[in-house]
């Protein structure tokens, strides 16, 4: 094994690494799999790590999937890709420059074998830069609301050619305007994290990329003048009886308002045909918005959604209408 190792000082075996979704390759020696957390293109483990970026892989046994204590990771060419932590049946791997390298690890599996093994990885600048606003995926802008910890903005990396090119902690982006920063810190490969602060004003994220732009509007809970058309998640129909989830969001002007955490009630005009009821915003979720609607009885069904503190605090209010069906 050559290039640089970095030692495991870990004593305990991680128990589990839970993801929705991720890519894996059974290593060059069939002794371990190497997998880590994916969104695009899963079936491709060997996608481009981007140069400054990092990618976190789990090692675990070819047969029951079951974690590996690694002892030590490294690269035939840290110039190009370097092994900096290990932890467990964990490490991470960052991109240094554009190329191709062998990343060896040694482990113990839990029957207790020492064995090694291998996997082929590479590292590429990459070409072309996504940036999506959340509540809009095809607008260029989008509005914010002012004193808010996180927001998050989707983007995706890739070369010319297409293939995605992956990894955290790598957001080449320029901000003009200080309402809006960037947390570097963040691992996620498909969000940037960014924190809003207490001033309303105009920022643009420009890709250090490819040069794509995006527009965000910092404003006050008070600026919001609007409702957007609630997004209904119902298979067929509402019929009575039934009970159904809605998600809506506020505008300010012609911009939707991404990831609103500001009160918002949902109310039934028609409480003979349907009955309406606000939900508790999950305090996991950035997205609040959302609200029940129940069928009572066949025909039309009149709702009004508010945004208490839109139209500087007089509340901003829209109406809506959707069919029961008996």
């Amino acid at each position: 094994m050559t290039g640089r190792w970095i030692r495991n000082a870990a004593l305990v075996v991680t128990a589990g690494w839970i993801v929705a979704c991720s890519s894996a390759v059974t290593g060059n020696e069939g002794n371990f799999v190497f997998s880590y957390a994916a969104d695009d293109n899963v079936l491709d483990f060997n996608k481009p790590l981007a140069v400054g970026a990092r990618l976190d892989l789990l090692v675990t046994d070819v047969g029951q999937r079951r974690p590996v204590q690694l002892a030590e990771a490294g690269t035939d060419d840290p110039a190009i890709m370097e092994v900096v932590s290990v932890d467990g049946s964990m490490f991470t791997v960052e991109g240094v420059g554009e190329g191709n390298v062998l990343v060896d690890v040694r482990g113990t599996n839990a029957d207790g074998e020492e064995l090694t093994d291998s996997v082929n990885m590479n590292v590429a600048v990459p070409e072309v830069h996504r940036l999506i606003h959340t509540c809009d995926r095809q607008a260029e802008r989008a509005a914010y609301l002012t004193s808010t910890d996180v927001v998050v903005v989707e983007f995706e990396m890739s070369r010319a050619n297409g293939q995605a090119v992956i990894g955290y902690g790598y957001y080449p982006v320029t901000l003009t305007g200080d309402a809006l920063a960037v947390d570097a810190d963040a691992s996620g490969q498909l969000w940037m994290h960014l924190a809003v602060g207490p001033d309303p004003g105009t920022v643009e994220m420009v890709s250090d990329i490819d040069g794509t732009k995006r527009t965000f509007e910092v404003v006050d809970p008070g600026a919001i003048d609007g409702v957007r058309e609630p997004i209904d998640f119902v298979w067929e129909d509402i019929d009575v009886g039934d009970t159904n989830a809605f998600y809506v969001l506020p505008t300010v002007g012609d911009a939707v308002v991404c990831q609103a955490q500001t009160p918002m009630q949902a109310t039934s005009l028609t409480p003979d045909i349907c009955a309406v009821e606000d939900t508790d915003p999950n305090p996991e979720s950035q997205e609040w918005g959302w609200f029940n609607v129940t069928g009572v009885a066949q025909g039309t069904c009149e709702f009004e959604v508010t945004y208490t503190q839109g139209n500087g605090g007089a509340g901003a209010s829209a109406t809506f209408t959707y069919t029961i069906e008996p």
